[in-house]
């Protein structure tokens, strides 16, 4: 995960170079808050793309480097079970990756295979459709498919006599803050009062770019790349 202050120590070093007065932690905090959002919103969902030609519908798998990006998001609930066919979505629920159910099947050779498999999610004016269909309508009533539509913040399952449900989803990020003692009128960074960003190390420079530009400091890719370096020298 980034390490907010080494983010803090090249934000206010950016603010400097730029500037662009004392960075105050406050300003910090809400600022790099923002900016964890919108980099995690931008790598699952991009509204924009979803209509276009090839594009896909699955964010956080849309490839590796996505999946690399939010892989400390990712959680699994398993065994899940239902009431009445509905599956409340945790409170940290971002966004649906799969969800699935175990299903007892017999092969061609008789052998009987326990897997998961994943319900197709709807939207309402499809479920109707679906149940009352004469091919999958039987299928879905049997448990061997499963369908599922969104109500608020749960999730109602179809056939509702389906338990071992298994659920991954992207979480909500931790609020990243950087958190401070002060000492002689300045604030000093606390370890114990912070909290890191829930993100790999190689995504540091791309949330300092956002995170400058809603503390209103231009960037140019360039000059990010130049401060990065001073700074690596600098063992910051």
């Amino acid at each position: 995960m980034i390490n907010i202050n080494s983010v803090y120590k090249f934000i206010q070093y950016i603010s400097n170079k730029n500037q662009s007065g004392f960075l105050t932690p406050k300003d910090f905090n809400e600022s790099i808050r923002q900016a964890v959002y919108e980099f995690v919103t931008k790598r699952y969902h991009n509204v924009k793309t979803q209509n276009q030609a090839g594009a896909s519908s699955v964010g956080l798998e849309q490839n590796q480097k996505v999946t690399d990006d939010l892989r400390y998001l990712s959680k699994t609930l398993s065994n899940l079970i239902p009431r009445d066919g509905i599956i409340n979505l945790p409170s940290d629920y971002l966004h649906l990756s799969t969800i699935s159910y175990l299903r007892n099947m017999v092969d061609e050779e008789g052998d009987l295979n326990i897997k998961y498999v994943d319900f197709k999610v709807l939207r309402d004016n499809e479920l109707s459709a679906m149940l009352t269909s004469s091919i999958f309508g039987k299928k879905i009533t049997s448990g061997k498919m499963g369908v599922c539509v969104f109500r608020g913040d749960s999730l109602e399952l179809f056939p509702k006599t389906i338990n071992n449900v298994n659920l991954v989803y992207l979480k909500k990020p931790l609020d990243p803050v950087w958190g401070f003692d002060v000492v002689k009128g300045k604030p000093v960074y606390s370890s114990s009062k912070s909290v890191d960003i829930e993100l790999p190390d190689d995504c540091k420079n791309e949330i300092v770019f956002m995170c400058s530009s809603y503390l209103g400091i231009n960037l140019r890719e360039g000059d990010l790349i130049s401060y990065s370096e001073t700074l690596k020298n600098q063992g910051v």
